[in-house]
């Protein structure tokens, strides 16, 4: 009978010690993948929203909202072409895909219709549950 008490007490604890938790659920917040694909065949235009874009990646990057950039690192002339896929990719951190969405919204080859993004859940930051 201790046996079976015991057995029991750990499959609770572990029940209850151990769970997965949505960042909705606890004040945390989900991390999204964004990439990119181009939507204009006009490089000046590119060129051009791109040095205020990046200005605004590193304000959200400063503030905690973006992180992790990544940068395709071959040097090549900047020449683009509508559906070519971005060559930078990053993480952004928000409670629900919709304010994430939000945020990227906001920023100026999206708000000049220059580049897309797509967004692919990556999840919450698993030791920031415990």
């Amino acid at each position: 009978m201790k046996k079976l008490l015991l057995t029991f007490s750990i499959v609770l604890l572990n029940l209850f010690s151990i769970s997965s938790v949505h960042a909705s659920d606890a004040d945390m917040r989900n991390t999204y993948m964004v990439t990119w694909t181009i939507e204009t065949n006009d490089t000046n235009l590119f060129k051009n929203t791109l040095n205020e874009h990046m200005s605004k990646v590193l304000d959200l990057w400063t503030n905690g909202t973006v992180e992790n950039v990544y940068l395709d690192n071959k040097k090549s002339e900047v020449r683009v072409h509508k559906g070519d896929v971005g060559k930078v990719i990053f993480f952004i951190k928000a409670k629900t895909e919709k304010e994430a969405q939000s945020v990227l919204d906001e920023l100026p080859l999206v708000k000049k219709k220059v580049a897309s993004y797509q967004l692919t859940l990556a999840g919450v930051l698993w030791l920031q549950q415990y």
